[in-house]
C-alpha cells in the first residue's frame, strides 16, 4: 500500500467518479482504476459499491476513506514541518466559516495573520453552523468557524470572540432610535426579515424569543435570507427589521443607512467558535493559527 493509492482512492469517494478523480490528480481512469482494484486485493475487501449508478464506498470503504484522508494529512504535515524548520512558514489552510465569520471576522483576522506569516495563505468556504461541524468532522476544510454550537462528537468548539447582536430598522419608517421599545411591539408591529434555518443568529435570537415568552406565530415574518448582507440591505429599502450581528451592521450604522433600537429586554450577546476535528492529527499551522486565536481569546476576557 503506497500513498498514490490512498490518493486516487480518496480522489474516487469525493468525486463519486473514477474519471473526476483521474482529472483531478492529473492521472489516466485506467491508472486510478488499477490502484483501487490493488488496494481492494491486498485488504481482501471491496472499497466501492460499483453496482450502482454513482460510486460509493462500502461500510468496510467508508472506514477505509476516514483512515486514508488522516495518513495522507499526516504525510502532508510532515513534509510542512520539515520544510519549516526554519521557522519561515509556508503553506495552505482551508477554512469552513459560518457567513458573519466569513464576511465580516476573518477578512481582518487573516490580514492580521498573514502580516506575521507571509507565507501561509487560506482557502475560505461560506457555510451555515450546521454544516461547518459537519464538514469539519468530514475533513472538508482543516478548521471551522461558527456563531454556535452543533452537538457533533467527531469536534471540538472554542470560543475565541463575542459580540452584541442589534436590531435594526430602515429610517424614516416611524422608528427612531432615541427610543426605547418593547420586543413584543416590535416583533408583533413590524415585519420581521428572518435569517435561513440551521444559521447560529437565528438559533440564538429564537432562543432568546422563547425566554422572553414571545409567540412566533404573531411575528409577522416577511423574507427569509441565507446571508447578513443581505437582510442588512432588506432592511435599508424598508420592507422590515432584523436582528443580525453587531459586526455586519456596523459601518451601515455608522453610515446612517439602518438605525440600531433601543430594546427594554437586552439583546443576547454570542460567542463565536472556531471548529476542529477531535482526536485529530492537525497540521503545525493549524496548531500556529489556533494559537493565534488563543491569544485573540484571551485578549476578550
Amino acid at each position: 500500500m503506497d500513498f498514490k493509492q490512498l490518493e486516487a482512492y480518496v480522489q474516487v469517494i469525493e468525486h463519486a467518479s473514477f474519471s473526476k478523480a483521474a482529472e483531478a490528480i492529473f492521472m489516466s481512469q485506467p491508472s486510478v482504476s488499477t490502484y483501487i482494484n490493488s488496494l481492494e486485493k491486498e485488504l481482501a475487501t471491496t472499497l466501492i459499491n460499483r453496482s450502482t449508478k454513482e460510486v460509493a464506498p462500502t461500510l468496510a470503504g467508508k472506514i477505509f476513506y476516514e483512515n486514508a484522508k488522516e495518513l495522507l494529512a499526516s504525510k502532508r504535515n510532515i513534509i510542512a514541518r520539515i520544510k519549516n524548520l526554519s521557522g519561515n512558514f509556508v503553506g495552505e489552510i482551508s477554512i469552513l466559516a459560518s457567513s458573519v465569520p466569513a464576511q465580516y471576522i476573518l477578512p481582518e483576522m487573516l490580514a492580521s495573520f498573514t502580516n506575521m506569516h507571509p507565507g501561509i495563505s487560506f482557502v475560505v468556504k461560506q457555510a451555515d453552523t450546521f454544516e461547518v461541524s459537519h464538514g469539519i468532522a468530514a475533513q472538508k476544510a482543516e478548521i471551522g468557524f461558527s456563531g454556535g454550537i452543533v452537538a457533533n462528537s467527531k469536534c471540538e468548539f472554542m470560543e475565541f470572540m463575542t459580540e452584541q447582536m442589534v436590531i435594526i430598522a430602515p429610517h424614516n419608517k416611524g422608528l427612531v432610535d432615541s427610543n426605547e421599545y418593547s420586543l413584543e411591539s416590535l416583533l408583533y408591529e413590524h415585519r420581521f426579515i428572518s435569517r435561513e434555518k440551521g444559521s447560529g443568529t437565528r438559533t440564538q435570537y429564537e432562543t432568546f424569543f422563547s425566554e422572553q415568552n414571545i409567540d412566533i406565530t404573531k411575528v409577522k415574518s416577511c423574507l427569509c435570507f441565507d446571508n447578513t448582507q443581505s437582510i442588512i440591505n432588506a432592511v435599508i429599502n424598508g420592507i422590515g427589521i432584523s436582528i443580525v450581528s453587531e459586526y455586519a451592521a456596523r459601518a451601515f450604522i455608522k453610515k446612517k443607512m439602518v438605525i440600531p433600537l433601543k430594546l427594554k429586554e437586552n439583546l443576547p450577546k454570542r460567542a463565536f467558535y472556531y471548529v476542529l476535528k477531535k482526536n485529530f492529527a492537525h497540521s503545525h499551522l493549524i496548531d500556529l493559527f489556533a494559537e493565534y486565536l488563543t491569544n485573540i481569546a484571551r485578549k476578550e476576557l
